[in-house]
């Protein structure tokens, strides 16, 4: 039985690693929806898609991709990066229709 707690530590120290990974890409997703929000409401459309762009084509796919292939070792945080994904999907969706109604 000696080996149990050395192996739960491990467990652990993996779901850790997981959650950590998840969360920097969270705040990578974070940073960049900030800067689409800040450019909208000044209405640079030019930095708006740019940073629409990057949250749709890399950032979040990124983390949606994390998320299903090693999620599964950090069980206690895959539900909450899921919800993450599909909130921030919507947002995306939200940020473009704000700048396709600017006038131009």
């Amino acid at each position: 039985m000696a080996w149990v707690m050395p192996a739960i530590t491990g467990v652990w120290a993996v779901m850790e690693v997981v959650a950590f990974i998840q969360f920097i890409e969270e705040e990578a997703i974070q940073s960049a929806a900030l800067g689409a929000f800040l450019a909208i409401r000044q209405r640079n459309t030019k930095a708006a898609w740019k940073a629409i762009i990057l949250l749709e084509t890399e950032i979040i796919p990124h983390l949606d991709r994390i998320n299903r292939e090693i999620g599964w070792a950090s069980p206690y945080s895959w539900g909450c990066f899921h919800d993450f994904v599909v909130a921030s999907q919507l947002n995306v969706e939200i940020y473009k229709e704000l700048c396709f109604a600017m006038p131009k």
